[in-house]
């Protein structure tokens, strides 16, 4: 069930289509390995300078300094996505640093396995802080810095199991759904913007 587009409609995003800026910044969690540690790479090879977040900074740096190796800015934030009260000013302190992205990739993400019915309720509310609260509390922290700047792209990675009923993925069916949402609501609320 997991992988690619976000929303009903699964949307390609080129790099043409992203904002065009002298030092343009991608901001991207869950950018230690993976889908986001390979994002991480090919806004670096198009030119982007990063601000990287995942849980473990042994991994961050090591991305970090390969990425520096080919001329990139990289910051990197150690921050548990699942733990709302740190999310905020931990943000705000890496956007403090002097790089303002053009471009947030909120890509942090887990699963849960098993019938609804028998997942603890301690379980539920962390996958649904990880695969969608985190993400509003991320656009929250960026969107006053992407207004500033005129505008710019956020992009929430979600699945094809925001359309469908996979069972015993329940959990993350209901998360990427409720995100596929969000991520509409936040596109009509933020268009003015240019973001």
């Amino acid at each position: 069930p997991g992988g690619g587009g976000a929303g009903s409609r699964p949307r390609t995003v080129g790099f043409a289509s992203l904002p065009s800026r002298p030092l343009p910044v991608a901001l991207i969690t869950g950018a230690s390995r993976g889908i986001g540690a390979a994002t991480a790479r090919r806004f670096a090879a198009e030119g982007y300078d990063l601000l990287l977040v995942a849980r473990g900074q042994a991994d961050l740096d090591g991305l970090a300094t390969e990425l520096r190796a080919l001329g990139r800015r990289v910051e990197t934030l150690a921050l548990d996505l699942t733990q709302p009260e740190a999310i905020a000013p931990a943000l705000a302190e890496l956007l403090g640093r002097g790089l303002v992205p053009s471009v947030v990739i909120n890509n942090a993400g887990a699963a849960w396995t098993g019938p609804l019915a028998a997942m603890p309720i301690e379980r539920w509310q962390w996958l649904l802080q990880l695969n969608l609260t985190s993400v509003f509390q991320v656009c929250q922290a960026v969107l006053p810095a992407l207004r500033q700047a005129g505008g710019g792209r956020i992009i929430n990675v979600s699945s094809h199991a925001a359309r469908n009923a996979f069972p015993e993925w329940g959990a993350y069916c209901v998360s990427k759904a409720a995100l596929a949402s969000f991520s509409r609501c936040l596109e009509a609320e933020e268009r003015s913007a240019g973001i």
